[in-house]
């Protein structure tokens, strides 16, 4: 069975996370795994990319990988958001990926963590 594949687009990240989130906790937590340790794989498999855009993403090297993994998987696990936007390509001068991150975390003594916030990527 072949994967469901989406434009790599706002709403093809909406969609993908929203089904993600609609599993339960182990196909999460397994997603989680997988974009932590192959983020370029993980892309690939969960995104149309174009053969330019392939090259791009791996023209960013394994530290883009590893950090964006991680923070992809932290997400994951807790449930954020993850949110998508592109720039209009006719008013760029260089492209470039800029990632925000709005997280925050409540520890207390004997419970749960509370977490919530998100990450914002912004492709110029």
């Amino acid at each position: 069975m072949l994967k469901r594949k989406y434009p790599l687009t706002s709403g093809g990240v909406e969609t993908k996370i929203y089904r993600l989130y609609r599993k339960d906790d182990n196909r999460v937590f397994r997603e989680a795994d997988y974009v932590e340790n192959d983020f370029f794989g993980w892309l690939e498999n969960n995104f149309e990319l174009t053969e330019s855009q392939a090259t791009y993403m791996y023209s960013l090297g394994i530290e883009f990988a590893i950090q964006n993994g991680s923070v992809l998987a932290y997400c994951f696990r807790h449930r954020l958001s993850v949110t998508l936007v592109k720039g209009d390509k006719a008013l760029r001068s260089s492209k470039f990926i800029r990632r925000e991150e709005n997280v925050e975390v409540t520890a207390q003594p004997g419970q749960d963590d509370l977490v919530s916030g998100g990450v914002n990527y912004f492709i110029s």
